[in-house]
């Protein structure tokens, strides 16, 4: 009796416990233990059924629309870097997207918007030496409906206009963010080598 409790219990209690995959692939591909049968030992199907016909339709049909949107975001995201490059000259699209990046990576709320402690982070990390008042006066300038935070745009703003440009030549704020875009560019384009070279590992 003692022999048949333990076989119950170690057949019970093997470890790994193996489930069954959650997969959209056949059922019947598969054993009772989620191990994928070699083709040979799959049971043999017939011809498609009508209701596999529509599943590949579907599926088809899905992928074609997925390809569609991804393409009209690709297209729209363009646009949208087209339109700011040409709202502030003297930047270009590696300066939008790196400050893009910045905006999401110390949006501490998580709402699309910077309060006046996560933007002197990003102007602390930008290498601006600017003093608590300055900072100040200009978040509360950028904001305009006076609810303590920016959004994307008047953050963009706030940094190209930090130190206004003079004679259309870009200065102070916006040409730190500038070198730095330009910087993650040339590190982007270097070798395993070349980066080790220049000791940035």
């Amino acid at each position: 009796m003692g022999n048949k409790i333990t076989a119950f219990f170690q057949r019970v209690c093997d470890y790994p416990i193996k489930r069954k995959p959650i997969c959209f692939l056949r059922q019947e591909d598969y054993s009772s233990t989620g191990q994928r049968l070699r083709h040979d030992e799959a049971p043999l199907r017939g011809p498609p059924t009508e209701y596999d016909k529509l599943v590949e339709d579907f599926y088809a049909k899905l992928q074609a629309h997925r390809k569609e949107a991804k393409h009209k975001l690709d297209e729209r995201q363009q646009s949208g870097a087209t339109r700011l490059v040409s709202r502030f000259p003297g930047w270009n699209e590696m300066t939008i997207t790196n400050l893009h990046n910045m905006f999401l990576l110390f949006d501490s709320s998580n709402l699309g918007m910077l309060n006046f402690d996560d933007f002197c982070a990003i102007l602390g990390c930008l290498g601006d030496e600017s003093p608590y008042d300055v900072r100040k006066l200009h978040h509360d300038t950028a904001d305009k409906d006076m609810d303590g935070c920016i959004s994307y745009e008047e953050f963009l703003s706030l940094v190209y206009n930090f130190d206004p440009p003079e004679d259309n030549e870009i200065r102070g704020l916006a040409k730190l963010c500038l070198k730095m875009a330009d910087d993650i560019k040339f590190v982007g384009g270097l070798s395993l080598g070349e980066q080790l070279e220049y000791g940035l590992f």
